[in-house]
């Protein structure tokens, strides 16, 4: 789809239909047509509606053509949404030739997911015996929020309140730009769990080319890994459209973990490598440097696990899927409040249900604790001490430190499962 869906001539005489309707004359108008009677409002952001009509119409049906399925209409492709619409206008504005020509394009490429629809357009419209392909975009059902596991409760020991104000309040929030690039390149090795399909769970991480680290409970059981999917690359592009990302099954019989009140994770695997496009053909990647990485488009297929100290003080960033939504990453604000304990450590950041299972890395974009919990401080019973936007609280976020973790690992003796890389 990238490449474009529909063909040259195809897409010119779409948008000359669509540029002769009355909707499309004025930018109020435009925007009303696009966001009320086609329900395709996000893709009316960024887009100039004041320009001509030909120019907007033709940026609009490049962003939906090159979309996919719309993750609250899943039967639906983009295209196919606005297509449905116009073959609803009256025929003295859209004439009964361009309307079969509209209803073609939706039957020949499955823009919409509906056999009992696509076998009417073919009767109203007496369109060709077209041999009727699946949808040519995968349909998966929209993603929900409503079952986020919930963070688990722990409890928040700060030593100095006034110190750690302090150190948030006179944050520097000048950044090196290769701090840009680490989370780029991470980002991608991170993904959303859904169980099922759909359904939001957290966050995980690979830290193998099909081996996926997250918390014990996001997937409690072994058998529920059957259900469990991991999506990838579930971002906002640069309109703030959602990209839907790409899916990925598990393998249903491993799955070695720590309980959620011990060190919390399920270490899983994945039935095929989520990166091997951007690794397979490439040798020596310990010899490139993330930024060298990033710019030639490359990825060692998994994320580094380190046991070091986290001291106090120290920054540490986070990438997450804050209750279900797209991909966000957290690198200001984001101080360690003690020195780790040996199975915990404390930092503030902001993170939500959902982001359960997130790698959280330090200043050399290494894994240094897997995310676990969360909560506001201090907590509603405590009233007079710090003073910050955010109704006077600060997240107070717990992780476990990968130290613990490997040492756990080795003593139930799969460390060998990780790279030795």
């Amino acid at each position: 789809m990238s490449n474009g869906l529909l063909k040259y001539e195809e897409k010119r005489r779409l948008i000359k239909i669509i540029t002769g309707l009355y909707a499309f004359i004025r930018p109020r108008s435009r925007y009303i047509f696009i966001k009320e009677t086609a329900g395709l409002g996000r893709f009316a952001l960024n887009i100039d509606l004041s320009g001509t009509p030909g120019m907007v119409v033709t940026e609009l049906v490049s962003k939906l053509e090159k979309y996919g399925q719309l993750p609250e209409r899943p039967k639906f492709h983009a295209l196919g949404a606005l297509l449905d619409v116009i073959l609803d206008i009256a025929d003295t504005e859209v004439p009964q030739d361009d309307k079969i020509f509209i209803a073609g394009l939706i039957v020949q490429y499955s823009l919409i997911a509906d056999s009992d629809y696509i076998s009417k357009l073919c009767n109203d419209y007496s369109l060709p015996d077209y041999v009727i392909q699946p949808p040519s975009f995968e349909v998966s059902p929209p993603i929900t929020r409503e079952k986020i596991s919930s963070d688990p409760e722990f409890e928040v020991v700060i030593d100095d309140e006034k110190g750690l104000e302090s150190v948030i309040n006179s944050e520097d929030n000048f950044l090196n730009i290769h701090l840009l690039y680490g989370g780029i390149y991470c980002s991608h090795a991170v993904g959303q769990i859904e169980i099922p399909e759909g359904t939001a769970k957290g966050t995980g991480f690979l830290v193998g080319p099909n081996l996926m680290l997250t918390n014990q409970h996001v997937i409690k059981k072994k058998k529920y890994l059957q259900k469990t999917i991991v999506r990838f690359g579930y971002i906002n592009d640069l309109s703030n459209i959602p990209l839907r990302g790409n899916v990925f099954n598990f393998q249903p019989n491993v799955y070695h973990f720590s309980p959620a009140e011990e060190l919390d994770y399920a270490l899983v695997r994945l039935t095929e490598s989520p990166l091997k496009d951007m690794s397979k053909k490439y040798s020596n990647l310990n010899d490139k440097s993330i930024q060298n990485l990033v710019q030639q488009g490359i990825h060692k297929g998994y994320l580094i696990l380190v046991d070091d100290l986290i001291a106090k003080g120290a920054r540490v960033n986070i990438i997450q899927h804050p209750r279900g939504g797209a991909m966000k990453i957290v690198m200001t604000q984001n101080y360690v409040v003690n020195d780790m304990k040996e199975s915990r450590v404390h930092y503030v950041s902001d993170t939500m249900d959902g982001s359960s299972g997130a790698p959280v890395f330090n200043k050399k974009w290494e894994v240094v604790a897997l995310h676990h919990s969360g909560k506001p401080y201090p907590p509603d019973s405590v009233a007079g001490v710090l003073k910050r936007a955010w109704k006077g609280k600060f997240r107070v976020n717990e992780g476990i430190p990968m130290r613990a973790i490997l040492e756990d690992f080795h003593e139930k003796g799969i460390s060998d499962l990780l790279p030795k890389s």
